[in-house]
């Protein structure tokens, strides 16, 4: 009896996949074809996006991490210079986003 009730398992849960496996697999060109859609959406959202982050984000946080600094330079304090070099880097990452952003479209294909 057990064993007849495991085979019924297996067919139903065997038929459930094939059932599902089916739908996903028509449903796939339709899901292509709204992401192919939204191709030139995902294009103006990262030249946003990168816009905003070197005109208006990227500066202010500049200014208040060589300003933190300049504190702590002016307080004597040993770990001022690390952290310098990491505003530093970080300033350079932030004002070069547009330039990663660009990058990357190139080697996605736009």
């Amino acid at each position: 009896m057990k064993k007849e009730n495991n085979e019924t398992m297996k067919k139903k849960t065997r038929n459930s996949l094939l059932a599902a496996g089916t739908a996903l697999m028509t449903a796939a060109p339709a899901f292509s074809q709204v992401v192919m859609g939204n191709q030139a959406q995902v294009g103006t959202f990262l030249t946003s996006a990168s816009n905003w982050l070197v005109t208006i984000l990227g500066p202010g946080v500049f200014m208040i991490g060589v300003i933190m600094v300049g504190i702590s330079l002016a307080m004597g304090d040993q770990d001022a210079m690390r952290r310098g070099f990491y505003v530093i880097g970080g300033g350079a990452l932030i004002f070069l986003s547009s330039s990663v952003v660009s990058l990357i479209q190139s080697l996605a294909g736009q």
